[in-house]
């Protein structure tokens, strides 16, 4: 099991006392720990003071040091002699190039990702009819995103997943453009491809590239805590300076994350997503809506990492991976 400790707190010092490690601030002793008991130490603040001491007891024990600035992966120093993290990267790598394991867990992360789909649209059909206003459109994209999540277990590689996967974007975002007001120009999704290639995107694919880089940065930061390498994917395969692995699992976690509370937004105030191109205060506002969703009850920020952990554990053989799904 991943042991992190976290220095928190500015004015905090790490130092070592008697072969531990030890983190004041001011005169309170904040915690100690045997360099045996930790894999890595996370700096989440500036403001705080490391002594060279503790930098070689961590290089001798194998234990990172790692420095993030709000959900932002800033630096990690790795010793000489590479501990845990070097064991999963190894890992990690030999799954990667293991076709049934990469199209396992390609599999998983799609799973999630039709699954928090399925149920975004069932949501607005639930209340459709529950209403007296069935719509049939949705109630079908329930039952045709449900029929894609099963073909994924007779998916036998990664393109074949990739497959099932763009099949149900289709059916996923006709049926949110029946959902956002007509005046915003919603039809489908622009990918990052489509857009860089000289069409204008409408406003609601503008909100939703600002909601999935908030995530994006979240899911990068699970990664880094959790010892993975972030370069290195199972669904999206390795390119120069693409975090596949974050794309990998952000999946699970855009249309819950992201989707939802950027539909309720579009559908209950339109002119804040029609301003978002122009105004600053319009693109706070889909920031604070995907941020609230994110600290809802559920903490879905705890609930990344401890996937990201999830994921470190199955690559090292010590438990299995499960997707997250959204119960409503």
């Amino acid at each position: 099991m991943t042991k992190i400790a976290l220095v928190d707190e500015y004015g905090a010092y790490l130092h070592v006392k008697d072969g531990r490690f030890r983190l004041k601030v001011g005169n309170n002793v904040k915690w100690e720990a045997s360099p045996m008991e930790l894999d890595s130490i996370v700096f989440t603040v500036d403001g705080v003071s490391i002594s060279a001491s503790s930098i070689i007891l961590a290089a001798s024990y194998g234990i990172d040091l790692v420095f993030v600035k709000g959900s932002k992966p800033i630096a990690r120093l790795l010793p000489a002699k590479y501990g845990s993290t070097m064991l999963t990267w190894l890992d990690q790598l030999k799954k990667a190039y293991d076709d049934n394991e990469a199209c396992r867990l390609a599999s998983l992360f799609i799973d999630g990702k039709i699954h928090n789909q399925r149920m975004v649209i069932y949501e607005y059909a639930y209340k459709a009819r529950a209403s007296g206003k069935r719509i049939v459109e949705l109630d079908n994209t329930v039952e045709q995103l449900k029929a894609l999540q099963s073909s994924l277990d007779k998916c036998t590689n990664v393109n074949e997943v990739l497959n099932v996967e763009a099949h149900a974007a289709n059916v996923y975002w006709k049926a949110v453009a029946l959902l956002i007001p007509k005046q915003i120009g919603f039809e489908h999704r622009l990918t990052k491809q489509r857009i860089t290639s000289g069409i204008e995107p409408d406003p609601f694919n503008i909100a939703l590239n600002i909601g999935y880089a908030i995530l994006r940065k979240e899911v990068w930061r699970a990664v880094f805590l959790a010892g993975l390498n972030p370069y290195l994917g199972f669904l999206h395969k390795e390119r120069s300076g693409r975090m596949s692995l974050v794309l990998d699992l952000m999946e699970e976690f855009r249309a819950y994350c992201v989707d939802r509370p950027l539909i309720a937004l579009a559908r209950q105030n339109p002119d804040i997503v029609l301003k978002v191109k122009d105004e600053g205060n319009a693109k706070e506002e889909v920031l604070k809506a995907v941020i609230n969703r994110m600290k809802s009850s559920e903490d879905m920020i705890s609930i990344i990492v401890n996937q990201a952990r999830l994921l470190a554990k199955h690559i090292r053989g010590t438990d299995t991976y499960k997707p997250f799904k959204s119960r409503w």
